[in-house]
């Protein structure tokens, strides 16, 4: 009797909290990799999003790209100063980063576009979409 085998290796599982970022063997649970990101403050949450070819992510004051599977950095840019975690969206070649009712737009190269901070009219966990494309907030703070 024949077994099934799967020749293709695993991808790499990527993990974060506190501002670290972590790639790990999905067998094994091996740490392959460890990536701390600037702007984590305090116990504020680590958002990631993960495509392919990269690892978007965004702490309290900064947003990452890492190269996928490598954790490689990319590059890093400074985002708003708001507490709450960050809800990502890639679209086309815009990466959107929402927190605390700000929404801030990156080229994939890492440079601020524009930044809108909906003055006035409130804070707190940012949902964003396109059609075929939406990313919900999971958190209320």
């Amino acid at each position: 009797m024949s077994e099934y085998r799967t020749t293709a290796a695993a991808p790499v599982l990527v993990a974060a909290f506190l501002g670290r970022i972590f790639g790990v063997d999905p067998v094994t649970g091996r740490v392959l990799w460890e990536h701390k990101q600037d702007g984590a403050a305090g116990n504020s949450s680590t958002a990631l999003l993960v495509t392919p070819a990269a690892i978007y992510s965004a702490t309290f004051s900064s947003v990452a790209c890492l190269r996928y599977p490598t954790g490689e950095l990319l590059w890093q840019s400074q985002t708003a100063q708001v507490h709450g975690r960050a809800t990502l969206l890639l679209e086309g070649d815009r990466l959107f980063v929402a927190k605390g009712g700000e929404i801030q737009c990156f080229s994939l190269t890492g440079q601020s576009l524009w930044h809108n901070g909906f003055k006035g009219k409130g804070i707190g966990a940012v949902a964003m979409g396109v059609p075929d494309n939406t990313a919900q907030s999971d958190d209320t703070n």
